[in-house]
């Protein structure tokens, strides 16, 4: 019987989600921009209020073909009717900066400030803003940097923090500073729980940059190109609870490296461009990472290695995973790179950059090895080669891998030239190879991916 009524509910089009409790259906409500979230008020009477109970709100003005007044008349409008006063989570995006080709008067950089200074509270726990609609000095952020409920902060556009007199965030986890974002590096220093950072920046923005925390775990650097590379007269990590590096230097000539030793990393990725003053500190920063288990070297990163003089490589005793990326194919390095992973299970290859011309032929440098590095007899089982062209070095090493990989079970090929032909040639060369591994399962197929003018992807 009661099946039955709950079928006849469904057939009648009974609302099941308006049946759930209130807290429930904020909840849902909490995922959406809150413009939708509003607008589910025309649903029913019961909907009628329900989104003036929300604690996390995400306004962003790309989104909106609404002029800046409006904008700023529906913000403060949600605000002021808010039934719970305090904020969890607050997402601010203003980066149309212009509106109707006129300059945004005072009146709106305020409603900004205003805003923050409405979030602040001992329920904020996340705060998003990023905004270009003018420079923003402390003034604006009232009680944000010593806000003690604060778990996660990202910051973006034309902000000027170097000038902030006092930053204590006790709880602070994740932090993003973003494109135009100026802060000094005692800034971290406020930050005793900080376990996650990403500093996406100009080097002209950062005459030095300083790392220095007990807490912190994962640190992406990621330098944006200018026309004009700036000069970093120091770079200085002293981060010895660091599980995760990423680390992309695009132009700017960072002078020297200040580092200790990471003996909790875990992974770490690397593009340094193949300045001089980076191929003098590159190998003390490779030294530091001897305990890492994944290792990804983007082009310039192995270009740096190669000019190199007298390269001294550690033991990556505990690496399981290596990436190599190439501009032009050189199995020196790479021989080098085996020879200090003892427990190297899974390898990967990228040709990508700089490439020959297609009449050009490039000369091999390959060179017998007059030993086998221990992990390609022993535990290299997956081996990746993309952007293959079948030069005469990279057969060579290929040919070299198959006949002493004695526990192989994947090779895997992708063509650089994508044509079903080329394929067809690469696997009756591979089928013909003497292999050391009698369950390994060559695979070749054609690369579709367009290769990116920048060598390191976000």
């Amino acid at each position: 019987m009661a099946e039955t009524s709950t079928a006849s509910k469904r057939s009648m089009g009974t609302d099941i989600i308006s049946s759930l409790p209130n807290s429930l259906l904020c909840h849902i409500l909490s995922f959406l921009p809150t413009l939708y979230a509003v607008r589910t008020s025309i649903l029913s009477r019961q909907w009628r209020h329900l989104w003036k109970d929300l604690q996390v709100f995400d306004f962003d003005d790309t989104e909106l073909n609404w002029s800046n007044e409006r904008f700023a008349l529906f913000i403060d409008a949600v605000l002021s009717q808010l039934r719970f006063p305090h904020i969890r989570n607050l997402s601010l995006s203003c980066q149309r900066g212009l509106d109707n080709n006129k300059v945004i008067d005072n009146a709106i950089d305020n409603a900004i400030g205003r805003w923050i200074r409405a979030a602040v509270g001992p329920c904020l726990q996340e705060m998003i803003l990023y905004s270009s609609y003018g420079e923003f000095y402390p003034d604006y952020f009232d009680g944000i940097f010593t806000c003690a409920s604060l778990v996660s902060l990202t910051l973006g556009g034309n902000l000027v923090l170097d000038v902030i007199p006092w930053v204590y965030l006790p709880l602070l986890k994740d932090l993003t500073l973003l494109l135009g974002v100026s802060v000094e590096h005692d800034f971290i220093s406020g930050c005793p729980a900080l376990e996650n950072l990403y500093i996406d920046y100009y080097g002209s923005l950062y005459p030095e940059i300083h790392f220095l925390s007990t807490s912190l775990k994962r640190l992406s650097l990621f330098e944006v190109r200018e026309f004009d590379d700036p000069i970093i007269s120091e770079i200085q990590i002293d981060t010895p609870n660091l599980e995760y590096l990423r680390i992309f230097l695009a132009g700017s000539c960072v002078t020297s490296l200040v580092i200790s030793d990471f003996p909790k990393i875990m992974e770490a990725c690397l593009e340094i461009a193949p300045l001089d003053e980076h191929v003098a500190w590159l190998p003390k920063l490779i030294q530091a990472l001897s305990k890492t288990k994944i290792l990804d070297f983007g082009w310039w990163t192995t270009e740096c290695l190669v000019e190199a003089p007298n390269l001294h490589l550690p033991e990556f005793s505990c690496l399981h995973e290596l990436s190599i990326c190439y501009s032009n194919f050189n199995s020196g390095v790479l021989i080098k790179l085996l020879c200090c992973c003892p427990k190297l299970q899974l390898l990967g290859i990228d040709i990508n950059g700089v490439q020959y011309f297609r009449d050009q032929t490039p000369q091999s440098s390959w060179t017998q090895p007059a030993s086998v590095p221990s992990c390609v007899m022993s535990h290299l089982n997956i081996f990746e080669f993309r952007s293959y062209s079948d030069s005469s070095e990279e057969r060579e090493f290929l040919a070299y891998i198959l006949q002493n990989a004695l526990v192989l079970k994947r090779l895997i090929i992708y063509a650089k030239i994508g044509s079903f032909e080329k394929e067809e040639h690469i696997l009756s060369e591979i089928s013909v190879l003497p292999r050391g591994s009698s369950i390994c399962q060559v695979e070749a197929r054609i690369l579709t991916r367009t290769v990116q003018p920048v060598p390191f992807a976000l």
